[in-house]
């Protein structure tokens, strides 16, 4: 009975010091006028940006532009994306330290328009009113040094992509501040500021160089006197990141979360770890041939998959298998973490649409 009581003394506790609750964007009364750019970096996004155009032309709220960065597309891109009513701009070539995506970002923000900036992911897309809801829970706050990230809420067609749910809650504890151990940063697929504010902390040429802008650019935007708010998307802003199949995604999940670890901050990283240690303890002493008191044990492990359902349904359509069968995706994480470590420690880059990262 003592280590099924350690377990759910220890693990459950740390799993809700790394997420505690996912705030989210409330539906709007009214809000005050707004110039807004929308800035789309897009790098060959032909199957996404119809989704997402079409959600912001059914917006209440129109933006002053929606500015699509094509970024060496090789396939439909810049066609799609003015026959939906955007502004295309070609990028320029990428420059030396550069990563594309900060790139792309960068050049919008020179040409946008607007006072205020929306950067948007091409896999992203709006829900009824999304973008209402957004820039009112932006303005609500009255203070244009605010920097607002929301982490889409992951909607998911295909049993595959059910893996990624501890990538999904690790990615939310790590730079949501949605926990007691962690201070918000920004997420990599939305951001709404200031221009000025955007400006005044060197923008994304100030984080040009690296994979993960968004941490570091949180980190950049508070030294300037910003502040960083964190919310959750369901309700307003969805995405589907990995339509392409479990190649896509293992790739995909490769190239972020290693650089994410490097990132993290120490009290973060080493709850996750003691989070991720108790839930393979509890599933290890279950099956073990000897018996450390299997019915307290089948406890702890229901109690980890209603804490993992609680946590997990605030960010993505998970399914209640993906909780029961958890150990499956922890697999799953476990590996893809490995050879993402691997790759790093090696210094072997990462394809991704085209380009090593």
């Amino acid at each position: 009975m003592i280590l099924p009581a350690l377990l759910c003394a220890v693990g459950l506790p740390v799993g809700f010091l790394l997420i505690r609750r996912i705030p989210v964007c409330k539906p709007p009364k009214t809000h005050g006028a707004i110039r807004l750019s929308i800035i789309i970096p897009a790098r060959n996004e032909e199957d996404n940006l119809p989704r997402l155009l079409r959600s912001i032309s059914a917006s209440v709220l129109q933006p002053a532009e929606i500015l699509v960065i094509d970024d060496g597309s090789t396939d439909n891109t810049a066609l799609v994306a003015k026959s939906l009513g955007a502004t295309v701009a070609t990028s320029f070539p990428l420059e030396t330290g550069w990563t594309g995506k900060a790139w792309a970002c960068h050049q919008g923000a020179q040409r946008a328009v607007g006072d205020t900036l929306l950067f948007l992911d091409a896999d992203t897309f709006f829900v009824d009113r999304g973008l209402d809801r957004i820039v009112a829970r932006w303005l609500h706050e009255h203070d244009r040094k605010l920097a607002l990230s929301l982490l889409p809420y992951h909607a998911m067609n295909d049993v595959y992509e059910q893996l990624s749910v501890f990538f999904n809650i690790l990615m939310a504890a790590g730079a949501g501040g949605f926990g007691f151990v962690s201070e918000p940063r920004l997420f990599g697929q939305s951001l709404l500021i200031a221009k000025e504010t955007y400006v005044a902390a060197g923008g994304h040429a100030a984080v040009r160089g690296f994979v993960l802008e968004n941490l570091n650019l949180a980190q950049v935007i508070r030294s300037a006197g910003g502040r960083i708010l964190c919310v959750g998307g369901y309700g307003s802003l969805h995405m589907r990141m990995f339509p392409q199949g479990l190649s896509q995604m293992s790739n995909s999940w490769t190239k972020a979360f290693i650089h994410g670890a490097a990132l993290s901050d120490g009290l973060v990283l080493a709850s996750a770890i003691v989070w991720i240690s108790a839930l393979w303890s509890t599933l290890l002493l279950l099956v073990a041939p000897h018996d450390y008191g299997r019915l307290s044990l089948a406890v702890v492990y229901l109690l980890f998959t209603v804490q993992l359902f609680w946590i997990a349904r605030q960010l993505g359509s998970y399914r209640l298998l993906a909780f029961l069968l958890y150990p499956v995706p922890l697999a799953y994480y476990c590996a893809v973490f490995a050879r993402s470590a691997a790759r790093r420690s090696l210094h072997r880059k990462t394809v991704w649409r085209g380009r090593e990262v």
